[in-house]
């Protein structure tokens, strides 16, 4: 991953890692021109998409919770209970355009992450427009090296 340290870690702590490094991120970016509360919400929305791979095969309810677990080692239980309730304003375009960016980020960082890890990930549809595409949930397949070899 970024560091070196990555190749000691476990995907627990990795995903930990991401995390801390995208609110640091929303911090530096938005500051103070974002209310709190909706940078709660961009945290959440990005930890959903890097974790989505890794949940892939889980129910929705393991998968929340996951979620919920790791938003609780940054802020405080009321807040990641709003973040994760939280509904964006009608209206509220950029809100509503910022989410569907950092939860895609998360995408993109969660396969690479397992892709680090030797898994192939396969995603036909964006979980974001899953009511529209049919089912967006990812296909974990382990890589085995000495098919691949053969193949070769």
């Amino acid at each position: 991953m970024s560091d070196d340290k990555a190749i000691g870690r476990s995907l627990s702590e990795e995903i930990g890692y991401w995390l801390e490094s995208a609110s640091r991120t929303l911090e530096k970016r938005y500051g103070n021109s974002v209310p709190l509360a909706n940078q709660d919400i961009l945290l959440a929305h990005y930890l959903y998409g890097l974790t989505a791979v890794v949940h892939a095969g889980d129910a929705p309810a393991a998968h929340l919770a996951a979620v919920r677990a790791y938003l609780l080692r940054l802020i405080p239980q009321e807040r990641v209970t709003a973040a994760l309730q939280a509904v964006p304003e009608a209206g509220d375009a950029w809100l509503e355009n910022a989410l569907d960016r950092v939860e895609a980020v998360g995408e993109k960082q969660g396969q690479a992450l397992l892709l680090a890890r030797g898994a192939d990930i396969v995603i036909p549809f964006s979980s974001r427009n899953a009511s529209a595409a049919g089912s967006a949930e990812p296909v974990v397949i382990e890589r085995d090296p000495l098919k691949e070899a053969l193949r070769q």
